[in-house]
């Protein structure tokens, strides 16, 4: 259907053996930043470092350690789900965005991580698709559309995918980001990075990726 939409993030945070429930139908990203919590309906618990993807509605319980969540949503605009989570969690809403997805061929929704070594070059680029970050250790510094931030651990941004970003990570931590995109379907499995200079493409990169998500969505 397409149109316009919201992506947003929210941190979350829920003891140990409290229960929460996220009401609502939308494009639902979890990505567990500390601890563990199991899902109603689901054998497994979902551990430190690790991520799902839901459209329905979902309860979960904080385990041992209760749990960090990190929760992204993707919804149209007027579908927006209703209220906010109902139990024992805490939630700090960190950026919203609003997106226009217009793709007559369809969307897919991932979640990564990007992981760089000290001092690594991240060379002038764009993406296919609009996103969210959100850092989880050491320090970048972007300039993004010609506009320089520096973003520390838990600092979140939003990129359209259409400007361009040029920056560095941290001469003395390691830095790392999570970040979910919303990218045409074409994209499935492949790289969503566009190098503005052809001499950037020859040169080695250092940063490395881990995919959680990467599922076609209706929207």
């Amino acid at each position: 259907m397409g149109g316009t939409h919201t992506l947003r993030l929210y941190h979350d945070r829920i003891g140990q053996g409290e229960t929460a429930t996220y009401p609502g139908a939308c494009h639902r990203i979890l990505y567990c930043r500390f601890g563990g919590f199991s899902i109603s309906g689901q054998q497994t618990e979902l551990l430190c470092d690790g991520a799902t993807h839901s459209q329905d509605p979902v309860t979960v319980t904080g385990s041992m350690d209760g749990a960090i969540i990190w929760r992204f949503e993707l919804f149209r605009n007027g579908d927006e789900p209703g209220g906010q989570p109902i139990g024992a969690v805490s939630s700090e809403l960190k950026i919203q965005e609003e997106v226009t997805l217009e793709q007559p061929h369809g969307y897919l929704i991932r979640c990564d991580a990007v992981n760089f070594p000290l001092n690594c070059q991240i060379y002038d680029h764009t993406h296919a698709g609009p996103g969210i970050r959100c850092l989880h250790c050491g320090k970048l510094t972007l300039d993004i559309d010609g506009e320089r931030q520096v973003f520390g651990p838990n600092d979140a941004w939003f990129e359209p995918g259409t400007i361009s970003v040029t920056g560095v990570a941290s001469k003395e931590k390691m830095t790392g980001f999570i970040r979910v995109m919303v990218l045409p379907r074409t994209y499935l499995g492949k790289s969503s990075i566009t190098y503005l200079s052809e001499a950037d493409w020859e040169k080695p990169k250092r940063q490395t990726y881990k995919t959680y998500v990467d599922s076609f969505i209706e929207v």
